[in-house]
């Protein structure tokens, strides 16, 4: 009888297991907690004050989507959306409030949605987890929703992680997880840019990311078009917890509790089993990929916080020559193998003037790619590394109640070791035995080089009246390889605000970016400069209610000191910024790395208009965006003649949104449409109209060609099962619905002696499960 009750009043006590959202609100500038902030949840018309730590918490929630109103005496009003309520764990939401630095002026703010708005920087949007889980054809990759952005083009048939953001190529980006820059993070990526397939930062532990495609602030630099920052939600402290997860590509699973008192820890891994299915259908290359997330944060005292970070990726191709055809076709691929490292501590004082952050970050690349003919005789090797040591000060001040000023410095110790090795010919993208002399290519290049970066910044946030914001800056990059080494770079940033609804900003800078460090592995580069970017944007926004905006923003941005080819009728028509949107190799005749003498004669232009209309989800129980980039861009080579951007799409438009019908169904979608972008054209060797070699057509032809105009529709269903100690999610995610075959950039297969212009896949369905423990 006995243990009858205790049976009993344990399944009572775990069915009445409710949700919790646990909560810090802190200063945006400052970093230090707010003391008596008013926190409200809206569904439940509950609210509370924030204490001496700046912390909040509500209990006994029923499993749902939550929003939270808060506000504070001197700062903007915020909404915060997308707060997901479970019976298994607590939520934890960290938010940053903007002050109102300026006081006495009679101007009601009311609360919004919109964080950015309040911003001085422009062309930034932020994507909470929630918005990038439910991405339809997303894969619940950050890098993939980032790049449905305004401004942000698709090169070829998509399946890449490839950012090219107004006009800018793939080594343009920047990528910043908890305050440490990561060369890169997305898994078989492409040396000396940013794109891959997909990221290896599960989602899962991701808590905001915000974008910026451009004009962003001093503190961010060597890098010309846009910026990823990601920052990291902690794990649950009450009790240790996880979550396994089997979706279309990969399984894995997460395991998350406290660490001591004042801490906790997330740990997760992950791995592909494309093997499987790729052995399974008789293919034969066969990817494979495997990463580990590891983060923990640590609270000293209530003004000294610690956060350490480690991300791995580890990435090879198995290839299966056991038949003719699978021999041809994986000819042209190249053999992958990559192991890419970032670990780092960041640690934060807050102060009541300011705050201290201090970063301490190695990252690891490490590539070895080869390549072989039809018979399997290897015509190209190479075996590089790349290892940052890195360490970061900013210290931020407020001086008075409209100035802050942020200053800071940051010194990388780099080591590199490049091997690479060609034979006496090469084979082009359409099987034509090129020798390598005449690419203006050393046979073998053996280096390890050593050098230093260093930079250093001053920022101020200028506020002068309610309406009217500054944010000046100016910001020095010395790169000790090459023979030119300093950079100053200035900023500015206006913004003004007609009324608490309406806001416009202007921006104006110039941005360097040292050339990639495969591009000087030949000693020849080191004459390089570092490459730049002139910028002018501006823009206004509109909020039309709490939960919608639109906006508008026109950019205008002239490059210079380009890398560009050197041999006359060979390679001096392409401009190395504007390769890396592959895996290299002979895709794109081994342009993509560099290897070749280079000299920064190369410039550039790109102009367009943006418009964004977005509504977030809120008591209204949908949400969506749309978006419409007008642009063009243009490069010109060292051969003195212009070529339009390979990334040169004229007009594109994006829609997507969702429904949520109740705790247990959504759905949501999304449709884009878009321009072709410019090819080179690529023939069968009988119709070669010179029958000569590509390379010998390429300074004619090109780019001269441009691919038919393009879209697809992506579907997504979810269905939650909130149960009283786990959570159970099942998706179906349907890309390309109605089988469009989109064309692609023409590939010639000499297996088959014919040249390939559109993409097999038509429809492709995938499901999910996740369950949360």
């Amino acid at each position: 009888m006995r243990y009858t009750f205790l049976l009993c009043l344990t399944i009572s006590s775990l069915a009445f297991t409710q949700g919790k959202i646990i909560g810090l609100i802190l200063d945006a500038k400052t970093k230090d907690v707010v003391v008596g902030a008013s926190v409200q949840v809206l569904e439940s018309k509950r609210g509370m004050v924030t204490g001496l730590e700046g912390k909040f918490q509500f209990d006994n929630l029923d499993a749902g989507t939550y929003r939270l109103q808060i506000s504070a005496l001197s700062y903007a009003p915020l909404i915060k959306t997308d707060i997901i309520v479970t019976n298994n764990k607590p939520v934890f939401v960290s938010i940053e409030l903007e002050p109102d630095a300026i006081q006495g002026e009679e101007i009601v703010v009311t609360a919004g949605y919109f964080a950015e708005a309040n911003k001085t920087q422009t062309s930034t949007t932020n994507l909470s987890r929630e918005e990038i889980r439910r991405f339809p054809g997303g894969g619940e990759d950050v890098i993939q929703t980032v790049a449905t952005l305004p401004g942000v083009a698709v090169r070829g048939s998509g399946g890449r992680n490839d950012l090219l953001v107004r006009g800018g190529g793939p080594s343009e980006n920047i990528y910043v997880v908890n305050g440490m820059e990561a060369p890169n993070i997305n898994h078989f990526s492409t040396q000396g840019a940013s794109g891959g397939a997909l990221s290896f930062v599960n989602l899962d532990f991701v808590d905001n990311v915000s974008f910026s495609s451009g004009g962003f602030a001093a503190r961010y630099g060597d890098k010309m078009s846009s910026v990823t920052n990601l920052t990291t939600r902690p794990g649950r402290t009450d009790r240790i917890g996880g979550k396994a997860l089997i979706s279309a590509s990969q399984y894995g699973a997460n395991v998350e509790g406290p660490l001591g008192k004042n801490g906790d820890f997330i740990v997760s891994a992950r791995r592909s089993y494309l093997d499987l299915l790729f052995k399974a259908l008789g293919l034969g290359f066969i990817p494979n990929y495997t990463d580990f997330n590891i983060l923990g944060n640590y609270e000293i005292t209530p003004k000294d916080r610690i956060r350490i970070l480690s991300l791995v990726a580890i990435d090879y191709v198995e290839k299966n020559n056991d038949k003719r055809e699978n021999r041809i076709f994986n000819s042209t691929l190249l053999d992958n193998e990559q192991y890419i490292s970032i670990s780092g501590i960041n640690y934060v004082r807050t102060q009541p003037n300011g705050y201290w952050d201090i970063t301490a970050n190695t990252n690891v690349t490490a590539y070895r790619f080869a390549q072989s003919d039809t018979n399997l005789v290897k015509y190209f090797s190479s075996d590089s590394r790349e290892i940052e040591y890195v360490a970061k000060v900013q210290r931020y001040w407020i001086l008075n109640k409209g100035l802050g000023l942020l200053t800071g410095f940051d010194n990388k110790w780099i080591h590199t070791k490049n091997n690479t090795q060609f034979g006496s010919t090469i084979i082009d993208r359409e099987g034509n035995s090129i020798p390598i002399d005449s690419l203006g290519i050393a046979p073998q290049t053996k280096n390890s080089p050593s050098f230093r970066k260093f930079s250093a910044f001053t920022e101020a946030d200028w506020v002068i009246t309610k309406k009217i914001e500054f944010n000046l800056g100016v910001r020095l990059d010395h790169f000790s390889y090459l023979d030119r080494r300093n950079y100053i770079a200035p900023r500015v940033t206006a913004k003004y605000s007609f009324t608490e609804k309406w806001n416009s900003k202007l921006s104006i800078g110039r941005y360097y970016q040292s050339p990639s460090y495969v591009w000087v592995a030949n000693p020849a580069n080191r004459a390089l400069k570092a490459l730049a970017n002139d910028m002018l944007i501006g823009g206004s926004d509109y909020t039309i209610k709490p939960d919608t905006k639109i906006g508008v923003e026109a950019y205008y941005k002239r490059y210079r000191d380009l890398p560009s080819g050197t041999t006359r009728g060979v390679d001096d028509y392409f401009v190395t910024t504007a390769t890396g949107t592959g895996f290299g190799g002979r895709e794109d005749n081994f342009a993509s790395f560099g290897y070749a003498t280079l000299k920064s004669s190369g410039s550039g232009r790109a102009f367009g208009l943006e418009i964004l209309l977005q509504k977030k989800f809120s008591d209204t129980p949908y949400y969506g965006q749309m978006s419409v980039t007008i642009g063009k861009s243009e490069l010109t080579a060292a051969n003195g003649k212009s070529y339009p951007n390979p990334f040169d799409q004229r007009f594109i438009l994006n829609i997507g949104g969702g429904y949520k019908f109740n705790n247990r169904w959504e759905v949501s979608g999304k449709f884009r449409y878009f321009t072709g972008s410019p090819y080179t054209p690529t023939y069968r060797p009988s119709d070669n109209p010179k029958n000569t070699t590509t390379t010998q057509n390429l300074p004619d032809e090109y780019l001269s060609k441009r691919l038919p105009a393009g879209h697809h529709l992506d579907l997504r269903v979810d269905r939650f099962f909130n149960y009283n100690q786990w959570r159970l999610i099942v998706f179906a995610d349907v890309q390309n619905v109605y089988g469009y075959k989109q064309y692609t950039i023409p590939s010639y297969d000499f297996s088959k002696d014919q040249v390939n212009k559109r993409e097999e896949l038509g429809i492709f369905p995938s499901i999910g499960i996740s369950a949360e423990f």
